[in-house]
């Protein structure tokens, strides 16, 4: 890891505007109130929405442990607006497992174990990678398979903690989501710019890592598709979803990288010289 012997330029102003955002929005899961009555519709439905979460909370467990991880590996890179944001998106990870425990105590229930969710573990192990690049790719599925999840669980209105929990989880996925567009973005305007890039290869690799990992999420599906009928969700339109909305958003990320070095590139050009 490198060592700053200088003060960082923290240039990257969407990095240290989302930074910032991520600060000013630090709440505590003390805030919920855990004790507020359920409801008879939570009660008979606890052992399903267990099971239903359980994938879930695995993810949240899986992103803190990465994002620790690549905060170091970030260090190589001298890139400290990125670092200093994900020490946020790992608070939030650490909130979030926090949460889940709560509730699963709050509903007397225990989430899945290895044995019975091999699946879940498999999706989360395809998303590891000492790339920044491709690591942030693979997260981008998990991010948006527990966003798209917590939507559709807040709206059967199943209990009114529950429905706290995932509002305000989902407050911290958006910033998340909107890290990964921002990070991919960038360093692929770095690569064009960059005497050794190609973008073409590099966007090819990338959409292979997303497909890898999208390959997982079928199966974890299939874990837990009974219990999402018998609850009212629809497991086989949420999975689409999260394959639709994933190769979206990557593909719009690369395009926004390329679009702006474009930008650049005509300038320099039209510059007299």
């Amino acid at each position: 890891m490198k060592i700053y012997k200088s003060l960082p330029d923290l240039k990257k102003t969407r990095h240290m505007n989302l930074w910032h955002k991520a600060l000013k929005s630090g709440w505590s899961p003390e805030e919920i109130e855990w004790e507020s009555p359920g409801t008879p519709r939570l009660e008979a439905s606890c052992d399903q929405v267990a099971r239903i979460l359980s994938p879930i909370l695995v993810g949240e467990q899986a992103g803190l442990y990465s994002i620790t991880s690549m905060i170091g590996i970030l260090g190589k890179d001298l890139d400290v607006e990125s670092q200093m944001y994900l020490t946020t998106m790992a608070v939030d990870e650490a909130r979030h497992t926090e949460l889940f425990t709560r509730f699963y105590r709050r509903i007397d229930r225990e989430p899945l174990p290895i044995r019975r969710m091999p699946n879940g573990y498999l999706f989360q192990s395809s998303i590891i990678s000492d790339d920044p690049l491709e690591w942030i790719t693979g997260t981008l599925v998990s991010e948006l398979s527990a966003k798209i999840m917590q939507e559709d669980l807040r709206a059967l209105g199943l209990d009114p903690v529950l429905d706290e929990m995932c509002r305000r989880i989902l407050i911290d996925e958006t910033r998340h989501i909107a890290f990964n567009h921002i990070f991919v973005e960038d360093r692929f305007y770095q690569n064009v710019l960059s005497a050794d890039g190609d973008a073409s290869a590099l966007a090819t690799r990338l959409r292979e890592k997303l497909e890898s990992v999208l390959e997982k999420v079928g199966p974890v599906m299939g874990d837990i598709h009974k219990d999402c009928v018998d609850i009212g969700l629809e497991p086989d339109k949420i999975h689409a979803q999260v394959c639709e909305e994933s190769r979206r958003r990557l593909d719009n990320s690369i395009a926004s990288g390329l679009e702006r070095a474009s930008r650049v590139e005509t300038v320099a050009s039209t510059e007299p010289t």
